[in-house]
């Protein structure tokens, strides 16, 4: 009899926060959008279509926001996003001309010029939709698995006091999939993998039974783990938390001690919109400012200012040997664990999507190539989480209520409250860079919330009341109070948060009649900010939450 493998269970996270302003031609945070799907998303669609041509058996789990999933459905958006790519692929024409007798630098523009030139051709088939309609493909074929998260990714830790908020985040999420995806998803991404007792309840009740915590929500869950995060738990409720593993994570995210430091990968920095200064970049650039490009013309070589011309070949085939290394590496963890544990590990590696491509080149060859080492692998392989999760589940029993484990092969635990990222405990989304907009969000919740459920009799306009859940919503992403604290886009993402909560205390104020109902400036928002057209305040906050 083969001895049962490993479990290898890779997640990407395909998220972006909700970027779109048609009050201008061209709007510079757009670009993010714009950067993630030729960098990141057709990369790695790529990537699966070249696995699957060869028939190679892989397993992955994605999640996919539904703020990302409506701006790949955006008409407007899918415009923008070619415009976006046949400015490049002009401007590549005119660089492989200017440096057709460069022997450093010919080649990596001839490299870009093929390369856009077929994410246009892609592209050309319905914009945004083109990616939703592959990542379908791939998800019927069952290769990839793709979950939800919630509806704008709010932190729902800081929403506890106002648990309505939560419960319509949740539904919201589920019901975009179900709208834009033909999909009623199973797993969930919680926001920032941010956890605590109670969530399992509301997860379950729209029918999602598994998600991913950080290493330690599973470690210092209550009972503790004697599998540490390389076993999955059951929660009371009967939700399947598994642990993300520190050590695959640190190997590929880290630029220091894992892959995308190599002095042979492409440098993110230096970007040809800063380099040079040519008129034919005219139309990369915002006005007089200069931005990234996403044309990178050398690899990272060192820590110094020198650089070498970077070699895509070369970089290739280094991605390849990284493949290689990390499946070896995942062996010898697995053998270990196996012995350690008595039984074969689940390795969970998580990380945001756009590691893959945007910030490491290489990271889409990469990823391709450890699905082709682990294809056939004796004693590991890819899996997927939904697949784990049903056969945990079918482990577990209710007796008077309570859930058990008949032959003690499932771990029945609450997993401990936390999060990913800096600490592990919230504080990136609460300090005192971003602390005070979680004031007026709690606010504006509570009022939305007593209007549906104590006041509704007062509402005159229930459309206006709708979009307040909407702006509510847009101000809760977790990625404003991310980006205050890093330090990136804080202009930017100050004027998101006042300009949703503005918006939401004025919708509230005109669905109640306390000001005149202004249908100019109404319609200019719900043109704005046309998120969930279909969603119903007094549905979603006014119902009684257990």
């Amino acid at each position: 009899m083969t001895a049962e493998k490993s479990k290898w269970v890779p997640v990407l996270h395909f998220h972006l926060p909700f970027v779109r302003h048609p009050e201008m031609s061209k709007y510079l945070e757009e670009e993010w959008y714009f950067e993630a799907v030729t960098e990141t998303y057709l990369p790695l669609l790529e990537a699966f279509d070249n696995l699957e041509r060869d028939g190679v058996d892989y397993n992955l789990t994605i999640s996919l926001t539904p703020t990302l999933l409506t701006m790949m459905s955006d008409p407007l958006l899918s415009e923008r996003l070619l415009n976006y790519v046949y400015a490049r692929v002009k401007v590549l024409d005119e660089e492989a001309f200017r440096t057709q007798t460069d022997p450093d630098f010919h080649p990596v523009t001839l490299f870009y010029r093929e390369r856009y030139k077929n994410w246009a051709a892609k592209l050309n088939n319905g914009g945004g939709q083109y990616l939703i309609n592959q990542l379908l493909k791939h998800n019927k074929l069952g290769h990839i698995k793709i979950i939800t998260s919630a509806a704008t990714h709010g932190f729902l830790l800081f929403m506890v006091g106002e648990p309505e908020a939560i419960v319509a985040q949740i539904q919201v999420g589920v019901e975009t999939h179900e709208k834009l995806l033909g999909i009623k998803p199973s797993g969930i991404w919680l926001p920032e993998c941010g956890y605590t007792a109670g969530f399992d309840a509301i997860l379950s009740r729209y029918g999602i039974f598994y998600t991913f915590l950080d290493q330690h929500g599973i470690e210092m869950a209550s009972p503790e783990p004697p599998n540490g995060c390389f076993s999955p738990v059951v929660t009371p409720f009967g939700l399947v938390a598994f642990g993300r593993d520190p050590e695959s994570s640190r190997q590929v995210w880290s630029s220091k001690e894992g892959y995308p430091g190599t002095p042979i990968y492409r440098e993110f920095y230096r970007d040809i919109g800063f380099d040079l200064d040519l008129p034919h970049l005219t139309p990369l650039k915002h006005g007089s400012i200069k931005t990234f490009t996403g044309l990178k013309y050398y690899a990272i070589t060192g820590t110094g200012t020198y650089k070498e011309a970077y070699r895509p070949g070369a970089a290739k085939r280094k991605a390849l040997e990284h493949a290689e290394q990390f499946v070896y590496n995942r062996v010898l963890q697995g053998n270990y664990l196996k012995n350690a544990i008595g039984e074969p590990p689940v390795i969970v590696s998580m990380y945001d999507a756009e590691l893959f491509g945007h910030w490491w080149f290489e990271g889409p060859w990469w990823l391709e190539s450890v699905f082709r080492k682990l294809d056939n692998n004796s004693n590991i392989e890819s899996a997927s989480a939904e697949d784990i999760s049903k056969k945990t589940l079918s482990k577990v029993k209710s007796k008077e209520g309570m859930l058990y484990s008949p032959e003690e092969q499932v771990w029945i635990a609450q997993p401990a409250t936390s999060t990913w990222g800096g600490g592990g405990y919230s504080e990136v989304w609460l300090n005192g860079k971003n602390d005070e907009i979680q004031q007026f969000l709690s606010d504006a919740a509570i009022e939305l919330i007593d209007i549906c459920k104590n006041r509704y009799n007062e509402v005159i306009y229930g459309e206006a009341l709708n979009q307040a859940a909407r702006e509510l919503m847009l101000a809760e992403s977790s990625d404003w109070p991310f980006l205050l604290s890093t330090g990136q886009a804080v202009s930017y993402s100050e004027r998101r948060v006042k300009a949703h909560l503005i918006r939401a205390g004025k919708c509230i104020s005109m669905a109640i009649g306390t000001e005149p109902f202004d249908q100019q400036w109404f319609d200019d928002i719900c043109y704005k900010d046309n998120i969930f057209p279909w969603i119903n305040a007094k549905e979603l906050y006014g119902k009684d939450i257990c």
